[in-house]
This record gives C-alpha cells, sequence and structure tokens, in this order.
C-alpha cells in the first residue's frame, strides 16, 4: 500500500482510530514503546509508511506499518531495511503477552515487531543474505537443478505482509552450472503462512502444474521448495505482462479468446479438496459484505438494506449451475503473459462451483477499470473488453450463458470488490463503493427481470 495515511471509518464500536494510527503518531509510539528493538536503530526512525491493513468493522483493526531511518526508501527495498511492525487494535481488552500494550491517544493497542508475528516466524532466516542463499540453494539441489547461486548476486524484494496470515518477498540472483557456465538469472517467491496451508498449495500447484503443461494453453508456478513444518512455500516467480496493459496495447482480439480458453481448461481440471460454493454459501457471502459494508459506511444504508432484500428473493430461485473447479479469485491481474506464454497466478482461493463466478468476477473486474484511477482505462473501453470477454466465453463454452446466474454473480463479484477495498483500507476505496453499488443494483435489476 506505502499511504502515507488511513481512510479509517469512524466504527460506532472501535471509534475514531484516524488519528490514533496515523503513521506519524504510531512512529512516535514505536520509537519509545517497541523495546524489543534496539535503542539506537528506535532512535533512527524517521518516518513510518502503511503498507497494509485489516479491518473488520465492529471487532478490530490491524494494520502493518514499516518503520524507516531513510524516508525516502523505495517500496520495494522496505524490507529488510525497514523495521516491520503492526499494530493491533481489538475490541476486547488486549491479552496477549507476545505484544507490547500501549496506548495510543486513549486507545489500547497491542504491538508487534516482526519476525515476532506467531504465525509468521518461517521467513526469520530470510533476513540474512547467507541464511537465505543456503535454503534456496538447497531447495534447488532437491530438485536435481544444475543452478548454482552466486551469493553476492542475492536481491530480497518485499511484496506482501498481512499480519498473522501470510508474508510474502521474492528472491533473486544470478548463478552458474556445476561447470561454472553461466546460468542467467532465477526468480522466486518465497511465501510465510500456517504450515498446513502452505502443504495444501504446495499440492495444488503441483497438480494444476501437471494439468496445464498437458494442455498446452497455460502454466502455473512451479513449487521450488516445501516446508510446512516451517510454514514456508517457494514457488517460481513468473515474469510477464499484465493482461491490463496488453488489452490497451493491442486491443481485445485474440487475448481474451485465449483467456475465455484457459479459464474453461481450468474448470475441467480434478483438484481434490476444494471446498464447494453452494446456494447457502453465495447467500452467506452477499450478508457478510452487505453487513460489513453498511457498518463501515451507515449513509449508504438504504441502497445496502435495499439490494440485501433483492438478493435473498433471487438466491432462492436462480437454479446453480453444474460445479466446476474455480479459479475463485479471477481477475486480470491474475495473469502474466510473455509471448505465447500465459501464466496464470494465485491459487490460494480455488473452490468447486458454477462456472459462471468466475466469469462474472472477471467480467465485473474488467468493467470497473473504468472507474479506477490507478489505471488508464476510460469506462467506454473497459465494458467493451468485458463483452468481449463474455462473447469469447460463449464461444469457447459452446452453450448458453444462463443471464440470471451471470447477473447474480456479477452483483456478488462488485460488492465483494467493495468489501475488500474497505477491509484493506485501499487508498480511494469509498469513491470506488459508489461505482460498486451501481454496479451491484443494475446487476440485481437485470436478475429479477430475466426472473420475472
Amino acid at each position: 500500500m506505502s499511504a502515507g495515511s488511513l481512510e479509517i471509518p469512524i466504527d460506532p464500536l472501535l471509534g475514531d482510530l484516524r488519528t490514533a494510527l496515523a503513521p506519524g503518531r504510531v512512529l512516535e509510539v514505536c520509537r519509545d514503546a517497541l523495546t524489543r528493538c534496539d535503542p539506537a536503530e528506535r532512535r533512527s526512525w524517521r518516518a513510518a509508511r502503511v503498507i497494509e491493513a485489516l479491518y473488520h468493522p465492529g471487532r478490530y483493526v490491524r494494520i502493518a506499518y514499516v518503520l524507516l531511518a531513510d524516508p525516502d526508501t523505495p517500496d520495494e527495498r522496505l524490507w529488510p531495511e525497514g523495521q516491520i511492525c503492526y499494530v493491533h487494535l481489538p475490541l476486547r481488552e488486549p491479552m496477549s503477552r507476545r505484544g507490547v500494550c500501549v496506548t495510543i491517544d486513549g486507545k489500547r493497542c497491542e504491538l508487534y515487531s516482526f519476525p515476532n508475528d506467531r504465525r509468521l516466524r518461517g521467513l526469520r532466516k530470510f533476513a540474512g543474505k547467507d541464511d537465505a542463499t543456503r535454503d534456496w540453494q538447497r531447495w534447488l539441489d532437491a530438485r536435481g537443478d544444475d543452478f548454482a547461486i552466486r551469493p553476492e548476486t542475492l536481491q530480497r524484494k518485499f511484496v506482501r505482509y498481512v499480519p498473522e496470515q501470510k508474508w510474502i518477498v521474492r528472491l533473486r540472483a544470478e548463478g552458474r552450472t556445476r561447470g561454472g557456465e553461466d546460468a542467467g538469472k532465477k526468480r522466486i517467491a518465497v511465501r510465510s503462512a500456517d504450515g498446513e496451508l502452505c502443504a495444501r498449495l504446495a499440492e495444488r500447484h503441483r497438480v494444476l502444474a501437471r494439468f496445464a503443461h498437458a494442455s498446452g494453453l497455460f502454466v502455473v508456478p512451479d513449487v521450488i521448495g516445501c516446508e510446512p513444518e516451517q510454514g514456508l512455500l517457494a514457488i517460481e516467480w513468473i515474469r510477464g505482462s499484465r493482461l491490463c496493459d496488453l488489452l490497451l496495447e493491442q486491443g481485445a482480439d485474440g487475448l481474451l479468446e485465449r483467456v475465455a480458453k484457459i479459464v474453461h481448461t481450468l474448470h475441467q481440471a480434478d483438484v481434490a479438496g476444494l471446498t464447494v460454493v453452494d446456494r447457502e454459501a453465495i447467500a452467506t457471502r452477499f450478508s457478510d459484505a452487505l453487513r460489513d459494508l453498511e457498518l463501515a459506511c451507515p449513509r449508504e444504508a438504504p441502497r445496502l438494506c435495499g439490494l440485501h432484500r433483492a438478493v435473498r428473493a433471487l438466491v432462492d430461485v436462480v437454479p446453480p449451475g453444474e460445479p466446476v473447479t474455480l479459479h475463485h479469485d479471477l481477475h486480470w491481474d491474475q495473469l502474466r503473459i510473455k509471448r505465447d506464454r500465459y501464466a496464470l497466478l494465485d491459487l490460494e482461493r480455488m473452490r468447486r462451483g458454477d462456472a459462471l463466478i468466475d466469469v462474472a468476477n472477471f467480467v465485473t473486474q474488467l468493467r470497473l477499470l473504468g472507474v479506477r484511477d490507478a489505471h488508464p482505462v476510460d469506462p467506454q473501453t473497459a465494458a467493451g473488453w468485458a463483452e468481449a470477454f463474455v462473447e469469447a466465453w460463449r464461444r469457447v463454452g459452446g452453450a448458453r450463458i444462463e443471464p440470471q446466474r451471470l447477473h447474480l454473480f456479477a452483483a456478488l463479484s462488485a460488492l465483494e470488490l467493495a468489501r475488500g477495498m474497505m477491509r484493506h483500507l485501499r487508498p480511494g476505496w469509498r469513491g470506488l463503493l459508489g461505482h460498486c453499488l451501481l454496479e451491484a443494483e443494475s446487476a440485481i435489476e437485470r436478475a429479477a427481470q430475466e426472473a420475472g
């Protein structure tokens, strides 16, 4: 995120947190209270940046910061150059003995410095170049890879940190073969998370890597190393262009047809142990999104209540499609494209369910590109891409799309996008909320018309 401030709602239970958890205020408190860090290091901190936030309305706020001696540190060097910490402000009184209990402007908080995040200690060794090189080389050797890392070329880049959930860094290094010949560069993403989750995700990557290779249409990142007991998973870091950028450069012809083929093929994969998204799960997801948005944005309560009533009336009458293997977080940034190689990323949320869940989410994310400030796409172009993907899906699938289900799932994806932006306190989330609500209302209206 690397934002200088946060747009935190005034929560009826948690109160107004905007001043207490502003980066400058947190910096002052950390310099005084984060006693597990060396005093000289604490005195050197000159700036704090927000890198991730988790806001659960009426329950807690958990925000990760990086504390920096050099305020101009680029984002890719936030770790290991800066000290990562997070503040947890719960509804209950702090009870953990692992953190430091502090009061910020009258708010009782728990303060943690990385790597004391109890669930994510596996990456502690990667703070040192020697340990990081040794582990990566061990994984390569176990795979029978002839690549010998040149330790002096190792680079570590911070990618993401979600407190008590996951921590991801990228490693890059040059190497030679055992015979001394230049072997180019390799890149991996190292993830620290719950050990059982790491093991499941590694198996998912292995299964889909074989399936994707057999299809000839796409690839997924290879597993480089997995150590569940340490909560570590290393996968190949695949480079390439983002779909959005290629659509702007080349137009939709061919690109979206290929994506539709990839998604349709993925849906045929046999992946064990996936949770099923049934009608009850869909209803619950709608309710959760609408409840959280209403708590965070009480002024929108009438619209959200109206959506809730309309959704309840529809979910019970719209028949579900046959379950397939879903990506379940499918959007334009989940692909990396280099010449004819299409890489599909982020397999963490895979499920079994209606194929139109993936289609609707992809379409909604494309359409809303036209109202997101970070992307130079006008609304007309974004809407054209969305329609082009729906047409490509019809051709690839060879069957009629049931419009009721597509509209219902489009409404769900719009609401979950708004909720996700709000929960992570992304810059501009309030502005996007308005567009998402319009999108959801329009989709529900079209679904209701189809039902009538």
